[in-house]
C-alpha cells in the first residue's frame, strides 16, 4: 500500500473546504442601506419626511434580510421593519408612526 504524505492530504482537505455562505447576494451593509432607503421612501410618501439613518447593517435570518429601526422626530416616533429577499428584492416594508403628544401642553 502506498502512503500519501501528510502535507498533500492536508492541502487536499483545505482546498475542498468553503467558507460558510449565507446564501445572500448582498453584504449586511448593502442590505441595511437598501432597507433604510425603502423605509425612508415609504415615510416620504406618507408624511413627507425621511427619518431613518444607517445606524446598523441588516441581519440575515432564516433566509432573508431583516432591518429594524426606531427614530424619533419631534413628537413622532417612526418604527420600520424591512424584510428583503437574499438578492435585495423587497418582501415587506412595515412602517409605524406613533404620536407622543398626550395633550394638555404645547406640542
Amino acid at each position: 500500500m502506498k502512503r500519501i504524505p501528510a502535507g498533500i492530504l492536508f492541502v487536499s482537505i483545505l482546498t475542498g473546504c468553503e467558507t460558510s455562505h449565507t446564501g445572500a447576494d448582498l453584504t449586511p451593509d448593502q442590505a441595511g442601506a437598501l432597507a433604510m432607503q425603502l423605509a425612508n421612501d415609504k415615510a416620504q410618501q406618507l408624511v413627507h419626511q425621511r427619518p431613518f439613518q444607517m445606524n446598523h447593517p441588516a441581519e440575515f435570518e432564516n433566509g432573508h434580510w431583516i432591518w429594524d429601526e426606531t427614530m424619533g422626530v419631534k413628537r413622532l416616533d417612526f418604527e420600520a421593519r424591512v424584510e428583503l429577499a437574499p438578492d435585495g428584492s423587497t418582501n415587506k416594508v412595515d412602517l409605524r408612526m406613533l404620536d407622543n403628544f398626550e395633550g394638555g401642553g404645547v406640542p
